[in-house]
């Protein structure tokens, strides 16, 4: 993954990254910011006396009672219709996040959940401004975390002139009535949360019989409206906001991520 020169050429805009980043040690390797909550392993710094923790980046949420709805996640003291999947009380859940030094994020940019205490607010860079402002807060911003590489692209023949590569979704998984073109494992994608479904399971089995009910649905239906909201690198990211706070470094307009580049490379057009 590309993401430690972009953070660190930008301090002002990922200064907690830079700062987690900077106190690795050779025992840890360059990218030892990124960590994996629901790993027995997370790799975050344990040296110096500091704190750290490993915080989810991934702000997916599902409503219960419109499994189909896209919806922000519903954080403690925060606008929000959704239940956080990997995120918030089930931060312990998701396979994608950075570690964090305790105390570092500011109360007002902090969460305040169950199992995320004190983390960065996780956002979806692709979220309109109505939406990152009622989840971030009115004024900041949502940077994306990480990179696309090459491997999380696929190749969408429904956009464009002739199709062109988008990011991958889980609604391309196999069975789920999209493209139909990953099993959405490990070894398939660099990026995506939740290789192998562990955590959406983990979500579904968490949810009551009498909340299924209630609802009107059942385990599967939820298990799989959890599979449908996976995603790669693009829509991961932080709520950051203060002095000096404007840009994402992905944000940048001559900035070209990994799909990008394969159609540009590919001379595809209409792929914007």
């Amino acid at each position: 993954m590309r993401l430690l020169k972009i953070v660190l050429a930008h301090v002002a805009v990922f200064g907690i990254a830079a700062a987690v980043a900077s106190s690795c040690t050779v025992n840890y390797p360059t990218t030892a910011f990124r960590c994996s909550p629901a790993g027995a392993s997370p790799n975050c710094p344990t040296q110096g006396g500091e704190e750290y923790q490993c915080c989810s980046d991934d702000p997916a949420a599902i409503k219960l009672g419109d499994l189909a709805a896209e919806v922000t996640p519903r954080y403690t003291g925060r606008d929000g219709e959704g239940s956080p999947i990997f995120s918030g009380v089930n931060n312990p859940i998701s396979r994608s996040g950075m570690c964090i030094k305790s105390g570092s994020v500011p109360a007002a940019g902090a969460l305040a959940d169950v199992n995320a205490s004190g983390c960065p607010v996780p956002c979806n860079p692709t979220w309109d401004s109505g939406d990152v402002d009622d989840i971030c807060g009115e004024g900041s911003i949502c940077c994306q975390t990480v990179e696309l590489e090459a491997d999380d692209c696929v190749l969408d023949p429904d956009i464009g002139d002739a199709g062109c590569w988008r990011p991958a979704t889980g609604n391309d998984i196999v069975d789920l009535g999209g493209l139909e073109v990953t099993s959405w494992t490990a070894n398939e994608h660099s990026t995506n949360q939740d290789p192998g479904g562990v955590g959406c399971r983990t979500f579904a089995e968490g949810v009551g019989s009498d909340v299924l009910e209630a609802n009107g649905i059942t385990e599967d239906n939820l298990k799989a409206a959890c599979f449908r909201r996976l995603t790669v690198g693009n829509q991961r990211g932080f709520c950051l906001g203060g002095t000096g706070v404007n840009a994402c470094p992905l944000a940048q307009s001559s900035y070209r991520d990994a799909c990008e580049q394969m159609n540009d490379a590919q001379a595809r057009s209409g792929c914007g």
